[in-house]
């Protein structure tokens, strides 16, 4: 990473999941909603449980994360809560996942 900072959106055009640098993918959904459909190889974890398990990612605060939810609304504010706990390099993924949905069609 650079020494700017990354904007708190990113766009599913920007997100290369095939780099080998390629970020860390949380979501931040409820688990039925993950169970019912995620991304591949994304993280589960929902955003009301985030302030109680933000411990156990602290060993990741370095790494680039991108959250997402459905629509991006709740992987904004889950974008912003850790980056205000010591996670500068986490993003918020643009239109969640109906937006990744819309580009897989």
């Amino acid at each position: 990473m650079n020494d700017a900072p990354l904007p708190l959106e990113i766009t599913q055009e920007q997100l290369d999941l095939h780099d080998p640098n390629a970020p860390l993918l949380i979501d931040c959904r409820c688990v039925e909603e993950y169970e019912e459909q995620h991304i591949p190889g994304a993280m589960l974890v929902p955003l009301q449980h985030m302030s109680v398990r933000i411990d156990e990612l602290r060993h990741l605060q370095d790494r680039h994360i991108v959250i997402y939810c459905r629509v991006g609304n709740r992987s904004w504010t889950a974008a912003a809560y850790m980056r205000a706990t010591g996670f500068p390099n986490c993003q918020s993924l643009a239109g969640g996942i109906d937006v990744w949905n819309g580009a897989l069609e």
